[in-house]
């Protein structure tokens, strides 16, 4: 058996926790925001009021033609309710604020959504992370924290997760635990997105844009009738694509580009008025590059013992290993509703989906290959991975959904099984060169199986015209069956075939190297329920409070290091206790609505020290925190003070902090193992204020069409993007400014539009990572300045 090796090397300076005028700021904004909910979205009205630039949502509205604000219908609670009367924290994007910003996937929403952290960058365009409330996992190989649905079809990994948002018809961001309603149990929030079903209508959409490095686009769309009254079926096609945003002086090639297709055949059948059967199939081939990390300081030379650096520049990666991504994820579902009678409904939803990276080149580290030491010049790379990844799903959910006079419910019984096989090549050098020889690169090989079994129910009880009572329960058994190999291999590629345990050497006297298998399976069981109260206090003021949990599972360590390190990890838990109120005031030409909400967590999944029962030592695995909490209030508005102009602003308060986490790391220090702990600190990637600015103007001028102006600012201030807080590591405050022109010729069915992202060219940091020594921090940035212009054609 192997056992991993301690290091002695001293942690960077850690910075002290956040104030104590949190309090303060928190009572200010929550008393100046009336308390008010995180939940808005409108349609344009037909008095010709201008969009909200961000929720602006295709679903049918409540209150069509009247000026103001306008509500619309949604079914986050698997009721159609309206948005302003819905007791949840949930934000809504439609089909025109895609089609005017230009917003291909969810992370072109990055800044817009109070309380929800979306990273502008990601491991590739289709790969993203998603913090809502201070949760979420940085590690896209583990389950996320924030489940996504494409058609309330479960995505049960961040790899290859994101939807085009081409042919959606709105995303719903759900904010606090989801799991009395959805398939899927998920403690921070969940991302819905809803595509557009085919109707007898004959309609067809075509897009086409070119943009700065040398962006290009196109789109497509076609639907009706196949069978009139019988089956509908619709079919939609993408492609994006563009040149590299950073420079690689090592490869000489331009890398962090684009290259992305995708498609989605939909077919709708009327079997007879009370059974509806829609089935629905994509596919999605990503070439694009992996992310190339941009090093704070690069490496020219020296040896990794002893590196010459260079000059930083934000535009330039010297990462030795060329681009390599072939990658596609893809799916099919078949939905059958039934209505039994006006009151009751059942939904079964068939699914299975996959994807595979086969292979990906992935560096994280920005360096080129170093000599390790003058004694050893074997050129290494800190971190220079090989992945091969598969995955596997299939999916059952039955519902049973009621609606009467005084009593509503939605209710489920949910089946997932998940294979996610995963094969990664990566170096394990010491960024210190601590060692004589440098370390073999290990071949991580695992495979986890996944049996999730549901039941869930939520129902409302309407006391009277005003006052109304929410109780729901989820009961889940997810069992994981886990294998894993840690091979090595030499620096040839060749692999050692050592007897597990035995320790190998070379005629070069290069690390010890021992391979190891392991195998385990463990359950985990839990039960999660609901309470809320609703009530209308008026026809324009509606408040609501809930008392929610949450359970995200535990698993095994697939990044093993040493059969000591291949251990499991707890389930993690959430309490939540959130108050909301929703506004309209001056007849609904003004919208305030906001959040207030508090989470308990135990358990929280993270990186920790934990003594291995292999080798009664203390090893660096996945575990789990002891306790943690994050607090605060989400504030969205929306004003049309005159027909035409609409403005929205959204601001975001957030406090996050580890509780109790005294395991963090551990270290030797003269010949003592000695933890380091995170108590106190605040979580990653968790920036205390997020605002958010948009204005939408229709110029009121005869120009033979229809001319709007639009502008977005967002705001983040500074946060942390590792448990330690390392001031290294801070990320620093960052806003962003958009802007968007559009011109529709009138009684045409052409539209044109401008758009520029980050007009400001500011190059900022997403994440940044300790390479191991005091200089070698790296991390994905933000996409520079880019223009867009697009033309759309609507039959």
């Amino acid at each position: 058996m192997i056992h991993l090796q301690a290091s002695g090397r001293a942690a960077p300076k850690r910075t002290n926790r956040r104030s104590a005028t949190r309090p303060l700021q928190l009572l200010f904004l929550s008393t100046t925001s009336l308390w008010a909910v995180s939940a808005y979205g409108q349609t344009i009205p037909a008095t010709g009021a201008a969009a909200t630039p961000l929720a602006i949502t295709a679903a049918a509205p409540a209150e069509a033609g009247t000026p103001g604000v306008q509500d619309v219908i949604v079914t986050a609670t698997r009721q159609s309710t309206r948005l302003q009367k819905t007791p949840v924290a949930v934000t809504v994007v439609g089909v025109d604020a895609i089609a005017t910003q230009n917003l291909i996937t969810a992370r072109d929403l990055a800044g817009q959504t109070p309380g929800v952290t979306i990273e502008r960058s990601g491991i590739t365009p289709l790969t993203q992370t998603f913090f809502i409330r201070g949760i979420g996992d940085g590690d896209p190989i583990f389950d996320p924290n924030v489940a996504q649905y494409v058609d309330d079809v479960y995505l049960p990994r961040a790899i290859n997760g994101m939807s085009d948002l081409s042919d959606v018809e709105r995303v719903e961001v759900l904010r606090g635990p989801q799991g009395t309603l959805f398939g899927e149990n998920a403690d921070a929030g969940a991302i819905r997105y809803i595509t557009k079903t085919p109707t007898d209508t004959t309609e067809a959409n075509f897009d086409v844009g070119y943009g700065t490095f040398n962006a290009f686009n196109i789109h497509g769309r076609v639907s009706g009738a196949i069978v009139p009254g019988v089956l509908d079926g619709s079919l939609s096609i993408g492609h994006e694509q563009h040149d590299g945003y950073t420079y690689d002086p090592t490869i000489k090639e331009h890398v962090n580009n684009q290259d992305t297709t995708g498609g989605r055949l939909k077919l709708a059948a009327t079997v007879s008025p009370r059974l509806h059967v829609v089935f629905s199939a994509d596919l999605t081939i990503d070439n694009s590059a992996s992310a190339y990390y941009i090093p704070k300081q690069p490496i020219i030379g020296g040896t990794l013992k002893n590196p010459i650096y260079g000059t930083f520049n934000p535009n330039e990666s010297l990462a030795s290993q060329r681009p390599k991504n072939d990658s596609w994820t893809g799916g099919a579902s078949i939905k059958v509703s039934y209505d039994i009678n006006p009151n009751l409904v059942f939904n079964s939803i068939t699914a299975g989906r996959g994807f595979d990276q086969d292979p990906v080149n992935y560096n994280n580290d920005g360096q080129p290959l170093v000599p390790y030491s003058a004694a050893s010049p074997t050129p290494v790379s800190i971190s220079d991975n090989y992945i091969v990844y598969h995955d596997r799903e299939a999916t059952q959910e039955l519902q049973l959904i009621g609606k009467y006079d005084k009593f509503d419910f939605a209710s489920g019984l949910y089946f997932l099984y998940e294979d996610f096989s995963s094969n990664r090549i990566g170096y394990v050098v010491s960024p210190t060169a601590a060692t004589a020889q440098p370390a073999y690169p290990e071949d991580q090989i695992g495979d986890t199986k996944t049996f999730n079994y549901a039941a869930y129910v939520q129902s409302n009880y309407h006391f009277t015209d005003r006052l109304t009572g929410t109780l729901g329960a989820r009961y889940t058994i997810e069992t994981r069956d886990f294998r894993f190999q840690g091979l090595y291999d030499d620096f040839s590629g060749a692999p050692i075939t050592p007897v597990p345990g035995a320790s190998t050497a070379t005629a070069g006297g290069y690390a010890a190297a021992n391979n190891f298998a392991y195998a385990g399976d463990k359950t985990w069981y839990s039960f999660t329920p609901k309470y809320g109260l609703s009530y209308q206090f008026t026809s324009g003021i509606f408040g609501y409070g809930s008392v929610s949990k949450g359970f995200n599972a535990g698993g095994f360590n697939n990044r093993a290091s040493s059969l000591a390190t291949a251990l499991p990890y707890n389930q993690e838990n959430v309490e939540t206790y959130e108050l909301g109120l929703k506004t309209d005031w001056l007849n609904r030409r003004l919208r305030v609505n906001a959040t207030l909400f508090y989470n308990a967590y135990d358990g929280l999944q993270e990186t920790a020290a934990v003594i291995s029962p292999v080798t009664n030592a203390f090893v660096s695995v996945r575990a789990n925190a002891n306790r943690a909490h994050t607090d605060g209030v989400e504030l969205e508005t929306v004003a049309q003070p005159v027909d035409g102009l609409t403005l929205t602003a959204n601001a975001s308060y957030l406090n996050t902090q580890f509780d109790s986490f005294s395991n963090a790391a551990a270290s030797v220090v003269g010949g003592k193992t000695v933890l380091l702990g995170a108590t106190g600190n605040q979580l990653p990637i968790s920036p205390a204020w997020q605002l958010f600015f948009g204005s939408d103007y229709r110029v009121p001028i005869d120009l033979h069409g229809d001319l709007r102006l639009g502008a977005n600012v967002t705001y983040e201030s500074s946060y942390y993007s590792d448990v330690f807080n390392y001031k290294q590591g801070k990320v620093a405050p960052q806003s962003f400014v958009d802007g968007y022109i559009s011109y529709a010729p009138k009684d045409s069915r052409w539209l044109i539009t401008l758009t520029a992202k980050n007009l400001g060219n500011r190059i900022a940091y997403q994440t940044i990572t300790w390479g191991g020594t005091p200089n070698l921090w790296e991390g994905p940035v933000s996409p520079p300045r880019t223009v867009f212009l697009k033309i759309a054609y609507k039959l």
